[in-house]
């Protein structure tokens, strides 16, 4: 993975006097517009990206370099945004917090066995009363494991779907978010 550890988070919308256009999410260029080249408009897709990320959205405007050669490389550069960092796999995750709520009561108590269980409190972890934790990398197909141990379709599908999008780990936290459009245990 690669990272820029100065730039800002969120998306970063970049336009020049020229009317060339940019747009960054954390310091990742995601896509241009030349003016020249008659492109249409990076701005309605920069802010889509950052409404639907929930991450702020930023709007620089900029000279254009001096060189006739430039790149975008050379706008960032100047920003004083650093060089690219290569992360070892595994450095970041991205873990899912979302309500305890989205699981059935027999989902939760099967958690808990588990997170007891010597076999696999490695990779279901229960934080007491704070709900529990799911590592993806406990084992292949984490999915297919909770399908044969009976848990629900609506966790096993929340799993599956999170894991598929880069996810590592899914917390589970009467405390945390519900989230629009998942169903809804009342227990």
């Amino acid at each position: 993975m690669l990272i820029t550890p100065k730039a800002p988070y969120g998306v970063t919308f970049i336009v020049l006097d020229n009317l060339d256009e940019a747009f960054y999410l954390n310091g990742e260029f995601i896509a241009g517009a030349s003016r020249a080249d008659r492109d249409d408009s990076v701005r309605t897709a920069a802010e889509c990206v950052a409404r639907v990320l929930g991450v702020p959205f930023r709007e620089l405007e900029l000279a254009e370099p001096e060189h006739e050669d430039w790149c975008w490389n050379d706008v960032v550069d100047a920003l004083g945004w650093g060089k690219r960092l290569k992360l070892a796999p595994g450095v970041v995750s991205s873990v899912l917090a979302c309500s305890t709520a989205h699981i059935s009561r027999k989902d939760m108590e099967l958690l808990e066995g588990f997170s007891r269980s010597l076999n696999n409190r490695h990779w279901i972890i229960s934080t007491e009363s704070a709900g529990c934790i799911i590592r993806y990398d406990g084992v292949a197909r984490p999915e297919l494991f909770l399908k044969h141990y009976g848990f629900s379709r609506h966790l096993r599908r929340l799993v599956a779907t999170h894991r598929r999008a880069g996810g590592s780990m899914l917390h589970l936290s009467p405390d945390a978010d519900v989230i629009h459009g998942l169903d809804v245990f009342e227990w």
